[in-house]
């Protein structure tokens, strides 16, 4: 009878925790079922090719333009709360492979450093053309051409002239028949007025003799650039009897960019260099920029005068031409930092939130991988350096750039309340 009875009660626990088993199962089974959408499902906005961002597919699959999988993009990863965050976010593992790197944006000078190529030429302000500035003929041309050096008061050629001649017997009448002071000075200066050589002048004046035979004399230093009389020539008062151009100083010509015309400041900025003296510099005396710039290639040309005593520049000589400056205190961030897509420039900018935010800016000036902003940025910022191609695919499929124009139209829009009261 005890043996039946714990028999039972045996039974009745043991079915008692079946049933208690299955309900428990059967509980957990229905929370799991109506728990599971509620974390797994997300709203999907459109698939994508990360090589091609600006296009969106209905579905998933193969990427038309790339042998990959097309990637979804969903609605919550812009959004939190009902507000959307400015920018976009990167995985993390994404951005620790691509080795991403920013730099902070600073105030610094932008140092500028160009060497541009330049060339030799005669210096114009010393330029002379001889002449007789009267009739006659030649009798002796002395032994030049074309090229030769001469120093100043080197002769050239002699000649008469009959002209002179008969104004020096008027001058020897005035002076032996009591001819007035007035009347004797009035024929020397026109002899002066005529061309007649100074030396000539003072000569008759001391011995009182006419002379016959004349010798024009080059009347600076320099090079003969043209030189073309032969000995018996009749000459006129037109002809040239030659061109000389000095030799120091020279000029050496550049095209400067038009952008940095503005940096420059003094002859000290500038370090001119030939490839047949690459161990010498020469010293620039002054400088001048032309008026006018060249339309096709938007430069400037700019001229030097540069000594040279010991004539070891030569003119149509190639020449380097180095210009170093500085510019202002300004904004200033890596060139690798740019996007630049022809109607605009842009950075990626990481703000506080972890974030990649990207913003349209204004370039002054690019020199020696280093870019001077005008406007887009401040001191401090963060801007990416590398991987740039991802954040910039990620923020085109998100919109953020469109966003953020959107956004600084609106804010343009708004009219002050300060303002609103003074136009009341």
């Amino acid at each position: 009878m005890c043996s039946l009875l714990v028999k039972r009660t045996a039974i009745i626990i043991s079915s008692v925790l079946v049933i208690l088993i299955i309900v428990l199962a059967a509980f957990y089974s229905i929370n799991v079922v109506h728990s599971k959408p509620a974390v797994t499902e997300r709203k999907v906005l459109f698939w994508y090719d990360p090589m091609s961002p600006n296009t969106k597919f209905d579905k998933p699959g193969k990427s038309p333009f790339m042998d990959m999988d097309l990637l979804p993009k969903y609605a919550d990863e812009e959004s939190a709360g009902g507000v959307t965050r400015p920018g976009v976010r990167i995985d993390a593992t994404q951005t620790q492979n691509l080795g991403m790197r920013t730099e902070k944006v600073r105030m610094g000078k932008l140092t500028y450093a160009q060497t541009l190529p330049a060339n030799v030429s005669f210096n114009e302000y010393q330029f002379v053309i001889v002449q007789s500035r009267a009739e006659g003929f030649i009798e002796k041309v002395y032994p030049l051409t074309v090229g030769d050096k001469v120093k100043k008061a080197t002769p050239l050629i002699e000649l008469t002239i009959p002209q002179w001649v008969e104004a020096q017997s008027e001058y020897l009448l005035l002076t032996t028949t009591g001819g007035t002071a007035t009347q004797v000075e009035g024929v020397l200066e026109r002899l002066r007025l005529d061309g007649m050589p100074e030396e000539d002048i003072q000569q008759l004046r001391k011995t009182k003799t006419i002379q016959t035979h004349f010798t024009l004399r080059a009347p600076i230093d320099g090079v003969i650039t043209a030189f073309a009389l032969r000995t018996g020539m009749n000459i006129t008062k037109d002809s040239v009897v030659a061109q000389i151009q000095g030799m120091d100083p020279v000029w050496i010509s550049a095209a400067l960019p038009e952008s940095v015309a503005y940096l420059i400041k003094d002859s000290s900025q500038f370090t001119v260099q030939v490839p047949a003296y690459p161990d010498k510099n020469f010293k620039v005396q002054k400088w001048n920029t032309l008026p006018s710039v060249d339309t096709a290639t938007r430069t400037l040309q700019v001229r030097l005068q540069v000594d040279n005593h010991d004539e070891l520049l030569k003119p149509g000589m190639n020449a380097s031409l180095t210009l170093t400056t500085q510019s202002p205190e300004m904004l200033l961030i890596p060139s690798q930092a740019v996007i630049d897509t022809g109607s605009e420039q842009r950075v990626i900018t990481l703000n506080a939130e972890g974030r990649f935010v990207p913003k349209v800016i204004k370039i002054f000036h690019e020199s020696q991988q280093e870019t001077a902003v005008s406007a887009g940025l401040s001191a401090g910022e963060s801007v990416v350096i590398n991987g740039l191609f991802l954040i910039d695919s990620e923020a085109n499929i998100a919109g953020a750039l469109d966003n953020m124009r959107h956004d600084n139209a609106a804010m343009a829009d708004v009219t002050p309340p300060s303002s609103a009261a003074t136009q009341q």
